[in-house]
Parts: structure tokens; C-alpha cells; sequence
């Protein structure tokens, strides 16, 4: 068992009467469990979001990389292309029906 050290935490009265209905439920053994459990779930939390930033920051670096090397596409064209695309889903979709 991992070793463990004291910290005097205080509670609002809701946040108290939380903790004892949390223990009183059975789910846990005493009040630090469930402290000890909201904490885990803060760092995975925590954890989940700097993947997330990350990802969005590799995502934009991609698209200024692209940018750089022209491999862009002006919004213009983009809907005319997508509208097109479309078009064709709607088209072959009518077919199927058919």
C-alpha cells in the first residue's frame, strides 16, 4: 500500500453532508477514500485535457504547415466543392431509392 500522509481539508456543510451520503452508501470506507477517488478522477480529467490541447496543437501546426507549403484551398472553392459532393450523395441516394 502506497504510503499515506495527513492533510486537514476543511468542507462546506453540503460538501461534508456529500462526502458522509458517498461513505454512508457503502460504495466507500471512509471519507479520505472518497476524497482519494474525486482526486483520480481530477487528474484524469486533467490528463484528458492536455491530450486534447495537444492534439489541437498538432492539428494547427499541421494546418500552418500546409499553409506553408501552399497546400491550401480558398473557402470559395471548398463549398463549391462540397456542394458539389453533395449534390452527388443526394443524386446517388435518389437512385438507391429507385
Amino acid at each position: 500500500m502506497a504510503q499515506r500522509e495527513n492533510i486537514s481539508v476543511s468542507f462546506t456543510p453540503q460538501q461534508a453532508e456529500f462526502l458522509a451520503a458517498c461513505v454512508a452508501s457503502g460504495r466507500y470506507q471512509s471519507t479520505s477514500e472518497v476524497v482519494r477517488e474525486g482526486l483520480r478522477l481530477l487528474e484524469d480529467q486533467q490528463r484528458r485535457r492536455e491530450a486534447e490541447l495537444e492534439r489541437a496543437r498538432a492539428l494547427i501546426q499541421e494546418g500552418a504547415d500546409q499553409l506553408d507549403h501552399g497546400e491550401v484551398v480558398d473557402g470559395e472553392t471548398f463549398f463549391k466543392e462540397w456542394d458539389e459532393e453533395l449534390d452527388a450523395l443526394e443524386a446517388a441516394q435518389r437512385r438507391k431509392a429507385e
